[in-house]
């Protein structure tokens, strides 16, 4: 007879929860499914134990099934139900496979991600095919919120109480080696992640050998551990390193135990974690932690426990190629400081540090303590919950010319439930305004915002998408309205398109804008150098890399070249490397060597736009080169535009050095399907290897990298077809349409977080 135990959560007896994913084995996920299947089972659950993997199903080892029975019947009870007869399914498996889930409700549960992007398919996928997710900590979920999970979601965390019961072996493998007394152990794949080359630099660069400390990297054989090639290039160029040990040896739980014990602080500057069990079980073993201050283990690891090392963002380096996508790169001297720091500190101290973290854990982390959370949140979702589509207002210029009015226009227009555009007053409107577009506001430092206010309050919005730039609002203003909206229970998410003080107005500062983007629930920021930006002034929690999108645009005809056509796009502006661009047209004419010049570079709105365009002008004819260059500098619709860039062989975008965080030209020539050559500038780093690159736009060094590069173009060499296929990559994880959906599926979850409090 089944107990019908009653606990925190109420009567869980009538509750039959079938888990599937691995379970039989030392794996990470094998581990979190069993020891939560035994945590839901202690709260009086019913679980069915359901053996398989993301590719498929599979036997579990006899083996284990009869050296841990009360598992072995949860898996006897999953071969007899399914998921039309059990009341709740959840899974935990790589890679993740829902699509096959039927159960009335259907859960991933304790999730665990790392980088800051996560693939649009599976987003899509756990959208349509999950009732909620759970997730492995507190970075986790933000994850999954800013890349459009809009799902209920919660933290159920990690259990760590397992560690307890392992039996410390009465030797270590350490004992028989002549090693220095302060041990530093570090436990990883050494994948790029866990931080290997800033682990060593750092060591080199802390000790000696005649320094009475070693560095114990516990590891294995992986195709992606290049622990031995790192060792030799290190002791190459530090011959004076402090000892390093290296074991790859398999060791059992209870050696493992022993090893934790014999060293005095583990030290893990990872990247990106989703929780980082190792750190746990060193402070449950009674050492304290050096880690990276950002992602899953600060939901445990604090300063009062473990020294936080500082960080840059960056692009992740892993075997997804998400672009753009971040994780921590680890600041080497902050590392250093944390390594000497704990190695002058007294054993007591580090004890008291330990005993803080196994506080917490225990606390916080116990096996039972996630049952507990999922058994809830499985209450939750079947109670009343507002899951209710936002009202959204959008705050921008619109149908002018601007930038920033045509990125709205692209965004907003596959969100399913349309957002109501709260724009500026403007004249020179380039067509009548549509029905869901309101005047409400003017640009400047002179309106204080209270008619958007107003309006905002009489359409019923519960959602603001406001998209700012360093002229649009004063400080003041927009600190005042943000408090104004957070306190009526909105969610206020803010698109920042520049970051970079602007040198030409000294007056706009971003430090005066800190504290109304502080109380914002996202900053949407379009490169990894604005997320180091925000952060330099103690914005992290709330920043969400998100990039500028490209129009969805098939793919062009390839075309054979005779006299090849250059094409450059965008406003016709100082910074855009026009100029060089006709420069060097000429002296590839003078070199025996014609390329037409198409410049599609519409006026901008300022006296310096239409002077320019007149200087070019002037230029074209002076080199004689009216029969090879035209000038386009009307405002195209985007079809005429990409139509004008599809018909070029090569477009160009020789910036100068500028303070835009990101290019909204350069996308439509990666839209375009056609070659893209750039300078090496900040702003085009997000492209990677999607681009061909020239180091700046002097012309005599644009004629070297147009020669080469409309060689490859001509013969379709394998360098060719690398960059298109690397910018079609490109192309799938920025197009406007899968854009707009994961925004609306983040502003929906931020929604759901705010109405229902986290689930």
């Amino acid at each position: 007879m089944v107990s019908k135990k009653r606990g925190i959560t109420g009567d869980n007896s009538e509750i039959l929860w079938l888990m599937e994913g691995p379970f039989d084995s030392s794996y990470s996920l094998a581990l979190l499914n069993r020891e939560i299947a035994r945590g839901m089972s202690a709260q009086g659950i019913r679980v069915a134990l359901f053996s398989t993997e993301g590719p498929g199903n599979f036997d579990p080892s006899p083996i284990f099934l009869d050296a841990n029975p009360e598992l072995a019947a949860m898996n006897e009870l999953a071969k007899v139900i399914g998921h039309d007869e059990a009341t709740i399914a959840s899974r935990n498996l790589y890679p993740p496979r829902v699509e096959d889930m039927s159960c009335a409700i259907n859960l991933m549960h304790s999730y665990a991600w790392e980088e800051s992007a996560f693939p649009s398919q599976w987003v899509r996928n756990f959208n349509k095919y999950l009732t909620g997710i759970t997730c492995l900590s507190t970075h986790v979920m933000k994850v999954m919120r800013d890349n459009g999970v809009n799902l209920p979601m919660t933290v159920s965390g990690c259990g760590v109480d397992h560690w307890e019961r392992v039996e410390e072996s009465s030797t270590s493998i350490l004992d028989l080696m002549s090693l220095k007394s302060f041990k530093f152990l570090h436990i990883s794949s050494f994948f790029p992640r866990k931080g290997p080359d800033a682990l060593l630099e750092a060591w080199a660069k802390a000790f000696t050998d005649l320094d009475d400390v070693c560095l114990v990297i516990k590891t294995f054989p992986n195709p992606h551990n290049r622990v031995h090639e790192q060792l030799a290039l290190l002791r190459a160029r530090y011959p004076s390193c402090a000892q390093i040990l290296v074991i790859e040896e398999d060791l059992s739980d209870s050696d493992l135990k022993a090893l934790y014990k014999r060293c005095q602080v583990i030290v893990a500057p990872s990247y990106a974690e989703g929780f980082c069990l190792p750190i746990a079980e060193a402070m449950l073993s009674g050492i304290p932690a050096i880690t990276t201050g950002w992602s899953g283990q600060l939901d445990f690891c604090t300063t009062e426990n473990s020294w936080l090392v500082d960080y840059s963002f960056e692009q992740a380096d892993t075997h997804f190629k998400l672009k753009p996508s971040a994780w921590a790169a680890i600041d080497i001297d902050s590392l250093v400081d944390a390594m000497r720091s704990a190695c002058k500190t007294s054993p007591q101290q580090r004890k008291k540090m330990a005993l803080a973290g196994r506080k917490v854990l225990l606390n916080q982390f116990r096996w039972v303590n996630v049952a507990e959370r999922l058994i809830v949140f499985y209450r939750k979702l079947k109670g009343p919950l507002d899951i209710s589509i936002p009202k959204v207002g959008w705050i921008s210029t619109a149908n002018t010319k601007c930038g920033i009015a045509k990125y709205s226009e692209h965004l907003m227009r596959g969100f399913q439930n349309s957002p109501y555009m709260l724009a500026p007053h403007a004249d020179n409107l380039l067509e009548a305004d549509s029905k869901n577009c309101i005047r409400c506001w003017r640009i400047g430092d002179g309106d204080n915002l209270k008619d958007l206010a107003d309006a905002i309050k009489k359409l019923g919005l519960d959602t603001l998408v406001i998209q700012w730039n360093y002229g649009f609002f004063h400080h003041d203003h927009l600190m005042l309205f943000i408090q104004q909206q957070k306190k009526a229970g909105r969610v206020v998410v803010v698109d920042m398109h520049a970051t970079v003080d602007p040198p030409e107005n000294v007056e706009k500062k971003l430090i005066n804008f800190i504290p109304a983007l502080n109380l914002v629930d996202r900053i949407l920021l379009h490169s990894i150098d604005d997320m180091n930006r925000l952060k330099s002034y103690g914005l992290v929690e709330n920043i969400a890399l998100f990039p500028l999108g490209i129009l969805d645009v098939p793919a062009p005809e390839q075309m054979q070249l005779a006299i090849p056509t250059i094409v450059t796009f965008g406003f016709c502006l100082p910074h855009k490397g026009l100029e060089q661009t006709v420069d060097a047209v000429a002296q590839l004419r003078d070199s025996g060597e014609r390329v037409n010049l198409l410049m599609v570079n519409a006026l901008y709105p300022i006296d310096y736009s239409a002077e320019l365009a007149q200087s070019l002008q002037a230029r074209v004819e002076a080199y004689g080169l009216v029969d090879q260059v035209k000038i386009e500098s009307r405002f195209l619709q985007d079809h005429e535009s990409l139509a004008l860039i599809q018909s070029a062989d090569l477009a160009l975008f020789v910036y100068s050095p500028t303070s835009e965080s990101a290019s909204a030209a350069v996308r439509y020539g990666i839209a375009s399907g056609k070659p893209v050559m750039v300078t090496d500038q900040s702003i085009f780093s997000e492209f990677g290897d999607a681009v061909w690159r020239v180091k700046n736009n002097d012309p005599a060094l644009l004629v070297t990298a147009l020669k080469e590069v409309l060689g490859h173009i001509r013969s379709n060499s394998q360098e060719h077809q690398k960059k298109l296929k690397a910018a079609e990559a490109w192309k799938d994880q920025h197009t406007f349409s899968w854009l707009s959906e994961r925004l609306e599926g983040m502003l929906q979850g931020l929604n759901f977080d705010i109405r229902n409090k986290g689930a």
